[in-house]
């Protein structure tokens, strides 16, 4: 069944109160919003709710025994979801955080085990949007921080690369432009006793290792669907927004 996905035009940096309180409010009874994060889009849902996370897993297509990371507002929120934090990981959330970096713990939430896929690892995001923050604080649960594309498909740099492959399947799409990072974040597994990275993104290994004495990268990494394609005009069709932040797309 598909249903109406409004779109809003938003400025990342000046996000104004209103849009942030829609999107809040979307979240809050079970919406799944787009919206744009300093590398891709993402796809958020409320990451406490099952039938969100199952949504987002059907939507994408993507592999059940594959977990989705989460968008927390700082640092003291993740220490209230996690085992513990080693001294690696504080370099690195000192270092890198807020930025283009998702960092896997040991979860210590059972309110988070519908994005876990099984597991007990939790990927945390903490993003330099200031839309993001504000979403955050009005939401007050952790939103899912998974890339606004379907598995296997390059992710989504333009809001109409998203309306493409969700509309009408979505509620929402924050049309913010174009990214500015076309790499997803870095993922670092710091659960355990050493740093392992799980891909490859925005920020180097090496400079990763600046920070940490090593860094161990698997033969066989996962894949860094990063890899984001250039839009070419012409090829996606146009996403039908007014100025006045009121349009609906056709459902």
């Amino acid at each position: 069944m598909l249903i109406k996905t409004k779109v809003l035009l938003v400025d990342p940096e000046r996000p104004d109160k209103k849009t942030t309180q829609e999107v809040a409010k979307a979240l809050r009874v079970g919406g799944i919003v787009s919206f744009p994060t300093e590398t891709v889009y993402a796809l958020g849902g409320d990451a406490y709710n099952q039938e969100v996370v199952a949504r987002i897993y059907r939507i994408k297509r993507r592999e059940r025994s594959k977990p989705f990371s989460v968008f927390l507002k700082d640092a003291r929120e993740v220490r209230k979801v996690v085992d513990s934090i080693s001294e690696d990981a504080q370099k690195l959330m000192e270092r890198f955080l807020p930025g283009p970096l998702t960092l896997v713990f040991k979860s210590s939430s059972p309110k988070l085990s519908w994005v876990l896929a099984g597991g007990e690892k939790l990927g945390i995001r903490i993003s330099p949007s200031k839309l993001i923050y504000r979403i955050l604080e009005e939401v007050r649960v952790p939103v899912t921080a998974t890339s606004a594309n379907p598995s296997g498909k390059k992710s989504c740099v333009v809001a109409n690369r998203v309306f493409y492959f969700f509309n009408g399947r979505i509620d929402l799409i924050l049309d913010g432009g174009k990214s500015k990072i076309f790499l997803p974040s870095t993922v670092l597994d710091v659960s355990g006793e050493e740093v392992t990275l799980i891909r490859r993104g925005h920020i180097p290994v090496e400079e990763i290792e600046k920070v940490v004495p090593k860094v161990r990268v698997p033969e066989e990494e996962s894949n860094p669907d990063g890899s984001c394609e250039e839009v070419k005009v012409g090829l996606i069709p146009e996403i039908p927004t007014r100025r006045d932040d009121q349009a609906e797309t056709k459902a």
